[in-house]
């Protein structure tokens, strides 16, 4: 563990990585996620040292949230939110997971301080370990647990302030979405239901759809639940087990930035651009569009 500033910015890299020792040795043989109290003391003889203006970026390998319910209560990290939260500026990273998610912790995670702590759980280049059927390169396109390409994140920072970029791997910089809708309906249909997986998408963020350049825009609602592609994608990869090149999927997990609903089709026929829009928590926009036959 150590610190450093880098302009205006505090950066806290911690191992929250404690191994258990071997069970040869009389050990637990695996890990969980602790701090300890040499790191917390370390932070807490350092935050003097650091302007509270200036942002203070925490930099761990395990996350300290990774699902929507409430963190259950725990000294260690009640004390490390004592020791931040009531500096105005305050930010964390960790990995760890093999999917991206913005999480935002509050009072009910035992959060005390004005604004709710944002903690990114941060996508891997290496997406699903690499594992995956490989692609035309001979790469395994290795697809998130959460359905999110593989990828990186850049972080750029001005002043107190910091913005998320997520960044799929050998995809342009505006590929911030995937539509996931049928693409033939059977005439008749009175509806269909539309997913939208943003991949840089938070609770902050806005998602919209409509067909063609003057339909009316619906709204769709954030649902945390297993990608609908990725599951496909794994069902298709394991049915062909014996045949497949390389390592299957792992097993999908709920997805943090996941959008859906239903597309009114009734009456309707030919060929139909669905547009969808996200607005992002720092008020940009993305688009995507899907070709969707009704015949």
């Amino acid at each position: 563990y150590h610190a450093f500033t880098w302009g205006p910015v505090n950066f806290v890299v911690l191992d929250n990585v404690m191994w258990g020792g071997s069970k040869k040795s009389g050990g637990t043989g695996g890990y969980t996620g602790e701090l300890g109290e040499q790191q917390l003391t370390f932070l807490e003889n350092l935050l003097p040292h650091l302007p509270e203006n200036e942002l203070l970026m925490l930099m761990m390998h395990i996350p300290l949230k990774t699902s929507e319910s409430p963190l259950t209560p725990s000294p260690e990290r009640d004390r490390l939110f004592r020791l931040i939260e009531k500096r105005p500026y305050t930010m964390s990273i960790s990995g760890h997971t093999h999917w991206h998610a913005h999480m935002f912790l509050d009072e009910k995670d035992g959060w005390k301080g004005k604004k709710p702590h944002h903690h990114v759980v941060n996508v891997t280049v290496c997406g699903s370990w690499w594992r995956g059927e490989p692609d035309e390169l001979g790469i395994p396109h290795s697809l998130g647990r959460d359905g999110a390409p593989r990828g990186y994140s850049t972080i750029t920072f001005d002043g107190n302030q910091a913005v998320v970029d997520f960044k799929a791997s050998r995809r342009p910089a505006d590929y911030q979405l995937r539509i996931e809708a049928p693409s033939v309906v059977k005439r008749g249909t009175e509806k269909v239901t539309v997913y939208a997986n943003v991949f840089n998408g938070s609770r902050h963020s806005k998602v919209r759809m409509r067909l063609g350049e003057n339909g009316q825009w619906i709204t769709l609602l954030k649902s945390v639940e297993p990608d609908p592609d990725f599951l496909t994608l794994k069902k298709r990869e394991d049915s062909r087990r014996d045949k497949l090149e390389g390592i299957t999927l792992p097993g999908a997990v709920p997805s943090h930035h996941l959008w859906k609903a239903s597309l009114p089709l009734k009456d309707l026929q030919g060929v139909h651009r669905l547009w969808v829009q996200t607005e992002d928590m720092y008020g940009r926009t993305y688009d995507a569009s899907h070709i969707i036959r009704i015949e």
